[in-house]
């Protein structure tokens, strides 16, 4: 269930806010997750091993664990805003970001 969350995530969310058709994790996400996802909820379907609250039980667990685990804990108390291990000014100049943000802000301005 938690790779097609992450395709809801890598390719949908994060496309949006990028204004891109692709992002890093999007192949990993429909070449890995979601065949194998598919794969095996056909597997355990057709062996009769999944049952509704299964699946209820599948969602709402992900759900919590996205919200608390990676939102709350991951991103929120484990973030360090003054880390001092900071990215080098060169993995943080790759592909030009800064052309980059400065096309998406000017098409955003230019579309209202």
């Amino acid at each position: 269930m938690f790779g097609f969350g992450q395709f809801l995530a890598h390719g949908v969310a994060n496309n949006r806010r990028l204004k891109s058709l692709y992002n890093p994790g999007l192949a990993a996400v429909v070449i890995g997750h979601i065949p194998l996802g598919i794969w095996y909820l056909v597997e355990v379907y057709s062996k009769g091993m999944i049952r509704l609250w299964d699946w209820l039980f599948a969602i709402a667990y992900m759900a919590f664990f996205i919200f608390f685990g990676m939102m709350k804990i991951g991103y929120g108390i484990l973030a360090d805003k003054d880390s001092p291990y900071g990215f080098a000014p060169e993995e943080m100049g790759r592909f030009d970001p800064r052309a980059h943000l400065e096309r998406i802000a000017s098409s955003v301005t230019t579309d209202k």
